[in-house]
């Protein structure tokens, strides 16, 4: 009599989480952020799911004192061109319109710009909504790339905000840790 329950709680749990959301939880993941042809932004971030999302942390340096950034999730895990191009666009797992990440209507890839402080560095703290780490479902960021782009997002222009040439870029992909999966 208690397996139909079970059955349809999971069943009921599954619908409003999403099937990733029971999956086992992944270990923090890690994108060292390399500078593209004569940029000098480099840096580390990290990638922790987290209830309805994926927060990244960490910081990112060489950039100049006091700029604004477009900063967004590619489709591609490849940052192997000069220009950081091989990661491809905005990851965009439900075909939207880029926009504000903090509308109704933006890319899976779409984060806040980022600004540096007098130093020109950015001290990333970000939760990412709408997508997930290490489900292997459609909205999955694993294996796919971060970008830095030289210039703000202005969250209208299609599909990719006018925010300019990528300074750096990083793969999704590294766990941390010892014995990290």
């Amino acid at each position: 009599m208690l397996r139909p329950l079970t059955a349809l709680t999971c069943a009921i749990a599954l619908a409003i989480t999403g099937c990733g959301a029971l999956k086992t939880k992944t270990k923090p993941i890690e994108a060292a952020m390399a500078p593209t042809a004569g940029s000098n932004v480099a840096g580390t971030l990290v990638f922790t799911s987290v209830p309805g999302g994926v927060h990244i942390s960490g910081r990112l340096t060489g950039l100049a004192p006091g700029s604004t950034h477009g900063f967004h999730l590619h489709e591609h895990g490849d940052c192997s061109a000069t220009d950081a191009s091989s990661a491809g666009g905005h990851f965009n797992p439900t075909s939207t319109a880029h926009g504000d990440p903090m509308g109704m209507i933006h890319h899976g890839g779409d984060i806040a710009n980022q600004v540096a402080d007098a130093q020109g560095a950015v001290d990333v703290d970000v939760t990412v909504r709408g997508v997930t780490l290490g489900t292997g479902v459609s909205d999955d960021v694993l294996g796919r790339s971060v970008i830095v782009h030289r210039d703000a997002d202005d969250y209208a222009t299609q599909p990719s905000g006018n925010s300019g040439p990528r300074l750096a870029c990083g793969v999704i992909l590294k766990p941390l840790g010892k014995g990290a999966q």
